[in-house]
């Protein structure tokens, strides 16, 4: 029998949940608010709500063949601090940062490193950043000054089970460690859930070791100093090529209605420059829509992003295309899921509504303009 002693039930612990972001410097400021920007509309508007119009929707837009909607336009300069994720994670948006996409639109963004985005919100330092809701929502709740304003392009868990080539099901995980990423947060709740859905007591059953992600998590994996491990890809396809492990888990197929990626805004860049917000967003989106349907484009660019050869690249980013939705509209219910199983799992103290969390009003607009989820032909 094991005992995680790590694992936090205080909200505080869920705020300093550290994530490795890529921010900014400095920030907007209401100077830089064009004059026809509105304020937001239905805060929580949902799929059955059409969007607001706005002063960006004069626009002309062609995915297919390469026509963003900022061409052309009148786009005001605007510096932003911003925190959006690196690897998988953020692949296509890194990609359209690499081709100069938000600069195109008139959004500066300059990089710095921070392990803690919510402390950097609570000081005033970043206006937009995306990340796990398990994080942010909490943060809102106890009074900062944030609020989420769209899905990320995939809001489902693109996350990935593996285990050493002997270990050939769940079974065969009892009197095991495995690595759990952190020690709080939507990793590990997403692997304790799993884990309890096919019979293992993840309190009792096995040692969940805090092992990083990504190259960290991976590491602890090759080494042998874990028998598992919940990860990203690429590394769940690197392992299985090299005969070192084996796929237990995709972890969405147990979790589909788990929310795990949003978009979050200070509440300053809302209220003063409401048009800057959409405009990120649409860049952010009109990005990976482009890079979903623009593979032999986008393919060659991302094995070089991750220092993979072409074919690998391929398989892993083709193993979670079904995650790839491009959907900016927040599910209220689904982020309910997702505060529910953190108090379920002792990740949060008390259970939390999500109600005035978040505001669809931007995702809306964007989702009309670019034909993206509810809007999307045949829809």
């Amino acid at each position: 029998m094991y005992s995680n002693q790590w694992l936090s039930k205080t909200i505080s612990g869920v705020i300093s949940l550290s994530l490795v972001f890529t921010l900014a410097a400095c920030g907007s400021s209401s100077k830089d608010a064009p004059a026809s920007s509105s304020t937001t509309g239905s805060a929580e508007a949902g799929s059955g709500t059409e969007a607001a119009s706005s002063t960006l929707d004069n626009t002309t837009v062609d995915i297919a063949s390469g026509v963003p909607p900022w061409k052309g336009r009148d786009n005001k300069e605007v510096t932003l601090t911003a925190g959006f994720s690196k690897g998988m994670t953020g692949i296509a948006n890194q990609f359209a940062i690499d081709k100069g996409w938000y600069e195109d639109a008139g959004i500066h963004l300059n990089f710095v490193d921070t392990i803690n985005p919510v402390a950097a919100f609570g000081a005033g330092e970043v206006d937009i950043a995306d990340g796990d809701p398990g994080t942010y929502i909490p943060a809102i709740v106890n009074g900062v000054k944030i609020k989420v304003v769209s899905n990320m392009w995939r809001s489902r868990g693109a996350y990935w089970i593996i285990a050493k080539p002997e270990i050939k099901s769940f079974a065969d995980l009892k009197g095991k460690k495995i690595g759990s990423a952190q020690p709080i947060g939507g990793m590990p709740l997403t692997l304790m859930e799993v884990l309890s859905q096919n019979g293992i007591d993840p309190k009792k059953d096995v040692q969940l070791v805090p092992n990083g992600v990504y190259q960290s998590a991976y590491a602890t994996f090759e080494s042998g100093e874990v028998d598992a491990t919940i990860i990203h890809q690429p590394f769940a396809t690197m392992a299985e090529q090299a005969g070192k492990g084996n796929v237990l888990a995709k972890t969405w197929e147990f979790m589909p209605k788990y929310q795990t990626g949003v978009l979050v805004a200070s509440e300053k860049l809302i209220k003063e420059q409401p048009e800057v917000v959409e405009r990120v967003l649409e860049v952010y989106f009109y990005a990976n829509e482009y890079a979903k349907t623009h593979l032999d484009e986008f393919l060659p660019w991302a094995a070089k992003y991750l220092n993979l050869d072409e074919k690998t690249a391929r398989t892993a980013i083709e193993s979670e295309i079904v995650l790839w939705e491009n959907d900016p509209i927040v599910d209220k219910n689904r982020l309910q899921v997702t505060e529910d199983l953190l108090n379920q799992y002792g990740m949060q103290r008390d259970k939390i509504s999500v109600d005035g969390t978040f505001d669809n009003t931007f995702a809306e607009r964007v989702a009309k303009r670019l034909k993206l989820g509810k809007y999307k032909a045949n829809n």
